[in-house]
């Protein structure tokens, strides 16, 4: 696997963008936290992000967590669709909790839970892609000299109407970072919805399946080991002996130990070694008192209790 990169996605797309222009808009978030902050490069940075590039790509930030439920897509759809830009060129990136705790928790809570990741989220997302939208508009009718109200925007192409002329929000995203957000903007009404509520194609399944997404267990350190733990597989059952010597010599094994009296950790240089070193490790359970109890004798007894 491969190591996570010491400059994070976030710190690449600010330094690409001062070094060629773009925009980084925070998403007004309900958390308080300053009204706005100013980074060395000057974009401005608020909350969650969209942050758009000279090459018309969009960044959408999500502080929710994917958890296979489509939470991902779900939020960039919403800040898309009000953000009017090309679906195809959007990807997602995380916060995180050390930013998150560097800038006063701007992002609030990261809890995912309860399927409320879209519900609770909804508003002030889509609230960031109009905002968004609004200053590349005004930006482009900044550079024509006409009125913000003659242009709209769609599909990250910004059009003057009554002279057909039309740049693109790459264009105008240096521009646009320079505004000043306005203070309330107005939301699409869901029957126009040309993207949000879409089944589109998930923009995590990809680098799921080629195996190219990072996930935790990823995450290489300096000095980091890994562990892998098996447990006494009856209830209330305890270690009665384990081989650790039969073990001793495999790859990258580090040390064998007892985890409380009810289970045995490898510890290895990696995660595969310490998995393949455990399952291949002699454990002996002292299975106690449950060691008889199947599901037919639980069905029982609880049968036995609705009888008497």
């Amino acid at each position: 696997m491969n190591n996570v990169p010491q400059m994070t996605r976030r710190s690449f797309l600010v330094a690409a963008a001062a070094a060629g222009g773009g925009l980084a808009l925070g998403l007004r978030l309900p958390f308080g936290g300053p009204d706005a902050v100013r980074a060395a490069d000057g974009l401005p940075e608020v909350n969650a992000w969209v942050v758009i590039r000279p090459d018309d790509s969009v960044v959408i930030r999500i502080a929710r967590t994917e958890m296979g439920q489509g939470t991902m897509t779900g939020l960039a759809q919403l800040v898309a669709e009000e953000l009017e830009c090309d679906w195809s060129k959007v990807s997602t990136e995380y916060p995180t909790p050390g930013q998150n705790l560097a800038r006063n928790r701007v992002w609030g809570n990261f809890g995912t839970a309860g399927s409320r990741g879209i519900r609770e989220s909804n508003e002030y997302v889509r609230k960031g892609g109009a905002t968004a939208r609004l200053m590349l508009i005004q930006a482009a009718a900044d550079e024509w000299k006409v009125s913000a109200s003659e242009c709209s925007a769609s599909n990250s192409v910004i059009t003057h109407k009554p002279s057909g002329r039309t740049t693109t929000f790459g264009k105008v995203a240096e521009a646009a970072a320079r505004i000043e957000p306005p203070k309330d903007v107005a939301l699409k009404d869901p029957k126009d919805w040309k993207i949000a509520g879409k089944p589109l194609k998930r923009l995590d399944t990809k680098p799921k399946v080629i195996g190219a997404q990072v996930y935790g267990i990823d995450v290489k350190l300096p000095g980091l080991l890994c562990a892998a733990i098996s447990g006494c597989p009856v209830f209330g059952g305890t270690v009665k002996s384990f081989d650790a010597a039969h073990i001793a010599s495999m790859k990258g094994v580090r040390k064998v130990m007892p985890v409380g009296d009810s289970a045995v950790a490898v510890v290895a240089d990696h995660w595969w070694e310490a998995k393949v070193a455990l399952e291949a490790l002699p454990i002996t359970w002292e299975e106690g008192s449950n060691a008889t109890v199947t599901s037919a004798s639980i069905a029982e007894f609880l049968k036995t209790g609705l009888d008497a």
